[in-house]
């Protein structure tokens, strides 16, 4: 049984995407609500990485150790000889405390936010969005849409997560959009087009 920081130290290691995925299921267990603290970054970066790197139908993926400078992007996949570098973004309820949420005891009146507009989340993921940096040879960026999508019309739900995502499609190749399965939504600042139900 390995403990905790063990399986932090294997998620920086080329695997394929299911081991990463199962480590990360393990590492869950071990962390309890500490997953949602500042000790899980790396676990919820691998669990994005981890489904991406499935979803992109890539070999190998592994978290990226942060060098001094700061310019380094979240986690790296590949296939045969091709490298490539993403940056990961969360996209969550705006305001909401979700580290106070998971504390033990939970402080006085924090309490969790689940419901939200669907306009509210537009705004905050564009503002998300704009901020972030695309490091050197980094390849495109993934958004992980945190709350429950609201919007049931597949039209409406395709050109709110556009809206979203439009600044960072400036700034990256490929803005990717992952939920469970993930979908590709922005590539060579062209939009693509579709968002499915189980992205």
């Amino acid at each position: 049984m390995h403990s905790s920081e063990q399986l932090i130290e294997q998620l920086f290691e080329w695997q394929p995407p299911e081991l990463m995925q199962e480590r990360v299921d393990v590492l869950a267990e071990l962390l309890g609500n500490d997953a949602m603290q500042r000790r899980g970054k790396a676990f919820r970066e691998a669990w994005v990485a981890a489904r991406f790197a499935y979803r992109a139908d890539q070999e190998e993926v592994r978290l990226l150790r942060e060098e001094q400078n700061g310019t380094t992007s979240d986690f790296a996949v590949r296939s045969g000889n091709v490298t490539r570098r993403y940056e990961t973004t969360e996209a969550d309820v705006p305001g909401r405390k979700r580290q106070l949420e998971y504390r033990s005891p939970v402080p006085a009146g924090v309490q969790p936010m689940i419901m939200t507009s669907l306009d509210a989340i537009v705004e905050q993921m564009r503002l998300i969005t704009s901020r972030k940096k695309r490091y050197m040879d980094c390849a495109g960026l993934v958004v992980h849409l945190n709350p429950p999508m609201f919007s049931f019309n597949p039209e409406f739900r395709t050109e709110s997560m556009r809206l979203a995502t439009e600044p960072a499609s400036i700034a990256f190749r490929e803005v990717w959009l992952l939920r469970d399965k993930g979908v590709l939504l922005w590539l060579e600042g062209k939009f693509l087009g579709w968002v499915p139900d189980d992205f």
